[in-house]
C-alpha cells in the first residue's frame, strides 16, 4: 500500500474512525491525525496544497459519507461510524461527563418524542451506567439549576419515580403514562 494515494488515505481514515466506534469511543480529528502519522500517512497529509495536515484530514473526513460528526460539549468535533455507534449513543457518550445535562436531554427527548416519562432507574442501566449516587447528585443539581426548571417527577402507586419535562408533558398525563408503564412492566 502506498501511503500517498488518496484512496488509501480515505480508507485509512475510515478504518481509524471505525476502530474507535467499534470500541464504543468517539474520536477527534487530532487523534485520527496522530494514528495516521503512526501508520505512515504523515507525508501524504502534509503535501496538501494548503500544507496543513488538519485541513487535509478535514477534507477527507467530510468526503466520507459513512462517517458522522458530532459537535461535542467540549467544543471539539468528534467522529464516529453510525453503522457501529449510533448517533444517539454517540451523543450519550459525549454527555457522559455532565450527568445533569445528559439526564435532562434524555428526559426531554422522551417527553417530547414518544411522549413518555422515564423511570429514574433507566439511568442506572446501559448505555448510561450511572451510579445511584451520581444520579442523586444530578437530580439535586437539576433541582437547583434554572436551566432545568422543566424537569420534574411523578411517583406511581408502587413508589416508582418517573421523570419528565413539563415543556412536553402535563403532570396528570405524565402520571397516567407512568402508571400505565409500571402496570405493563408488572404484567408482561
Amino acid at each position: 500500500m502506498n501511503a500517498g494515494d488518496a484512496p488509501d488515505l480515505g480508507r485509512a481514515v475510515l478504518e481509524t474512525v471505525r476502530e474507535a466506534s467499534a470500541a464504543a469511543r468517539l474520536i477527534a480529528a487530532e487523534e485520527v491525525l496522530e494514528r495516521l502519522v503512526a501508520r505512515g500517512f504523515g507525508e501524504c497529509l502534509g503535501t496538501a496544497p494548503e500544507g496543513d495536515p488538519c485541513r487535509r484530514l478535514a477534507a477527507v473526513l467530510s468526503g466520507l459519507p459513512a462517517i458522522a460528526s458530532l459537535a461535542s460539549l467540549s467544543g471539539r468535533t468528534l467522529y464516529h461510524d453510525p453503522a457501529l455507534l449510533s448517533r444517539t449513543y454517540a451523543r450519550i457518550l459525549d454527555r457522559g461527563g455532565d450527568p445533569p445535562r445528559l439526564m435532562a436531554e434524555e428526559i426531554r427527548a422522551n417527553s417530547r418524542d414518544y411522549p413518555r416519562p422515564v423511570p429514574v432507574e433507566l439511568f442506572e442501566a446501559p448505555p448510561f451506567d450511572l451510579a445511584p449516587a451520581v444520579i442523586e447528585a444530578a437530580l439535586k443539581a437539576m433541582a437547583a439549576g434554572e436551566e432545568y426548571r422543566d424537569i420534574t417527577f411523578t411517583t406511581t402507586s408502587q413508589g416508582t419515580v418517573y421523570l419528565f419535562s413539563s415543556l412536553y408533558l402535563e403532570r396528570n398525563y405524565a402520571t397516567f403514562l407512568a402508571q400505565q408503564d409500571e402496570t405493563f412492566s408488572m404484567n408482561p
